[in-house]
């Protein structure tokens, strides 16, 4: 193994998580809506029988049980900022999915097959990384520093009343708490010894997991203007674990797909919300609409 290896394996988290990203698998809150839908009449008003001319009869008043928005209708479809502080239990529930599988089985037999190389890619890291370069990936990446961040941008959010920023803030939050709650399951299960002999919280790699967490909302919420950076820095930090000597590479893979799988279920449904759905009082009853986004 040599530094081109090295060079791959940063190739390779990118790419990877990118096309997982790009994965929309069904979820609950995807639409199956068509691209444009007919206007539906509800509660049609009744025939009226033919009477003398001057016998008319009110036209139907429709109750207004849906708050009328600025357009003359509601839109529905835009999604809510969960209570990051709430959800923690159903966010757990949900990582373990079939979206979850299909990403772990990506990253999963990528990191079996780099197994057999941990220990050579170990001194290659020692070798070709500089620890000084890759110093401020090790602070940015750790749990403490992601959380504050996510927890900061809910903050800003709900101070500003900017329903979008909370959103983010709170998916940010609430993926950090499900990558760490499995990785640290996971350095439990399997005690692995660090490259530098300093504990047995190995595998799989925490900082990894965070960055790629972080990462993956980003680019769920934003696109690809925002998942090319993320997943940049977030490649930074698995190879700064390297340079730092504590994790091997398998560690990072397993660590990056995570991430990747927490992000993807704190933003479940994002995806496939691509339709408002519009409300309109009419004479008689009422429209309903759908419009793409």
């Amino acid at each position: 193994m040599n530094f081109r290896v090295l060079l791959a394996l940063a190739a390779v988290l990118v790419s990877t998580a990118q096309w997982s990203s790009a994965q929309d698998l069904p979820t609950p809150g995807d639409s199956a809506a068509p691209a444009a839908a007919p206007t539906t009449t509800l509660n049609p008003a009744p025939a009226q029988d033919a009477t003398e001319p001057g016998d008319q009869s009110p036209a139907p008043v429709v109750p207004s049980v849906i708050p009328a928005s600025p357009g003359g209708g509601v839109t529905f479809g835009a999604p809510q900022p969960a209570n990051p502080f709430t959800s923690v239990a159903r966010d757990l529930k949900r990582f373990f999915s079939r979206d979850t599988a299909a990403v772990m089985g990506i990253f999963g037999p990528a990191a079996s097959t780099a197994y057999p190389w941990d220990q050579s890619g170990v001194h290659e890291s020692q070798e070709h990384l500089s620890k000084r370069a890759f110093e401020p990936g090790n602070i940015a990446g750790s749990f403490l520093v992601q959380t504050g961040a996510a927890l900061g941008t809910w903050a800003i959010g709900k101070a500003s009343g900017h329903q979008k920023i909370t959103a983010v803030g709170s998916d940010l939050f609430r993926a950090q708490i499900v990558s760490q709650a499995v990785v640290q399951a996971g350095k439990m299960a399997t005690g692995r010894a660090r490259p530098d002999g300093s504990d047995g919280r190995a595998f799989p790699s925490g900082h990894t997991a965070s960055a790629f967490a972080m990462a993956s909302v980003l680019d769920r919420h934003f696109g690809k203007r925002a998942a090319i950076p993320s997943y940049a820095f977030a490649t930074y930090v698995a190879l700064a674990r390297l340079s730092a000597n504590k994790h091997h590479i398998s560690d990072v893979l397993v660590g990056a797909g995570i991430g990747i799988a927490a992000g993807r279920t704190v933003t479940m449904g994002l995806a496939g919300a691509k339709f408002d759905m519009g409300v309109a009082p009419t004479q008689g009853g009422a429209a309903v609409n759908f419009t793409r986004r």
